[in-house]
């Protein structure tokens, strides 16, 4: 998505930068584990196919990503930055060759169009059925995925700081109100994530896949991002970094 490819994010824990090429080649290595594939529902690509998806992914706007950054390990490169102290929002180009040993992980949003018949959280008065119609119609709904691919940072709030944060994101920037992820049974890190700490409620089973569906949908994406922003006090810094045609 052209939108976030100039953004970056700054949490506590976890900085999320934009999918570039320079992040290509680890990513690949990352998705070489059998684990991960399993766990994210991935097919193994080859270098030059994972070059070809970062560029679709960069073109698609129904496909939002960001790399995860654990902040400790490039925090001398924002501090170090004039931008950064002061009030411009800018970050060198520089910064993401420089942060490439920081990378630990990835969360995506992968937009569509809510399903009319699925509008059980929206118990909100319209003027009339066409309003109400327009209303439900123009929604957009996203399936969010975070992998945490480097073991040592696991555990760390890293993978619940980054959901937030992209959570976050998607209801301010993209108008998102309604989340979903799709978990594997055995992963019990994942599941107590999304339904214990960040509240994500259980839709539905697939037992040919072994998938749990989990939900996390409010009336509309205002009331949703101000309950993400009082329920986990976080603090999101926005900066941008420059974006030069390739």
């Amino acid at each position: 998505m052209r939108k976030n490819y100039g953004t970056v994010l700054v949490g506590k824990r976890a900085v999320l930068v934009p999918y570039r090429k320079e992040h290509v080649e680890i990513y690949h290595e990352w998705m070489k584990s059998d684990f991960l594939l399993e766990m994210t529902g991935s097919e193994p690509l080859s270098f030059e196919e994972e070059l070809e998806m970062q560029e679709s992914w960069k073109n698609d706007d129904e496909k939002c990503t960001f790399i995860i950054l654990n902040r400790a390990d490039c925090e001398q490169y924002l501090s170090a930055s004039d931008a950064y102290s002061k009030d411009v929002i800018e970050l060198p180009e520089s910064f993401i060759t420089n942060s490439l040993s920081a990378m630990c992980g990835d969360v995506n949003l992968f937009l569509s169009e809510e399903d009319l018949d699925d509008d059980s959280c929206d118990d909100g008065a319209h003027d009339s059925e066409e309003d109400d119609a327009n209303a439900i119609e123009s929604r957009k709904q996203a399936e969010l995925d975070v992998m945490v691919a480097e073991t040592s940072h696991r555990g760390k709030g890293i993978g619940k700081e980054s959901s937030i944060m992209m959570m976050i994101y998607g209801a301010k920037e993209l108008g998102l109100r309604k989340f979903h992820v799709k978990i594997k049974e055995e992963n019990e890190a994942s599941i107590s994530l999304f339904k214990k700490s960040l509240g994500f409620k259980e839709h539905n089973y697939a037992a040919c896949f072994k998938e749990y569906e989990y939900v996390f949908q409010r009336e509309d994406s205002e009331s949703l991002h101000r309950e993400l922003m009082e329920k986990f006090d976080v603090a999101i810094r926005t900066l941008k970094i420059p974006v030069q045609e390739e």
